[in-house]
């Protein structure tokens, strides 16, 4: 079976980038109508440069997680410059669960956490696309382990 890499989609931060687009294009209409007086209204602009650096930081962010499905194991990658990895055998995978918002529904993006018998903290990752098909994968090769 080759790997099936699971990663964050970035849809949602997407989204804020096109509404801090507007919003930058909106100030610059308004100000441009008003002769760019008074000055100090050029400070509206610190909103969308503000939106677009939580959009980078987040996108580094959701490109630094992934869960790596592979016959046997499911691995959790976590971090951009310094790496943490947890191994999970898929014979010890007890529960997959799935949680959506309306937003999420809308967009058919989900948040995914995975519980192993013995660990008291889940894998979670969120805003997974078509997270119930990739819940029911996890699902079917940790039965196809137990069988094995």
């Amino acid at each position: 079976m080759k790997p099936l890499v699971i990663k964050s989609t970035a849809k949602v931060v997407m989204g804020w980038l096109v509404f801090s687009t507007i919003l930058l294009l909106g100030i610059a209409y308004f100000l441009y109508t008003r002769n760019w007086e008074p000055k100090a209204l050029l400070a509206l602009f610190a909103i969308p440069l503000g939106i677009d650096l939580w959009a980078t930081v987040r996108l580094f962010q959701l490109q630094s997680r992934q869960l790596v499905l592979t016959e046997d194991m499911l691995r959790f990658e976590d971090g951009f410059l310094s790496k943490a990895q947890r191994n999970m055998m898929l014979t010890k995978v007890e529960d997959v669960r799935v949680t959506q918002s309306v937003g999420q529904r809308l967009l058919g993006i989900g948040n995914l956490a995975i519980q192993a018998s013995g660990d008291s903290a889940p894998i979670a990752l969120d805003n997974i696309d078509n997270a119930r098909v990739v819940a029911d994968r996890i699902l079917n090769a940790a039965k196809a382990a137990r069988k094995n």
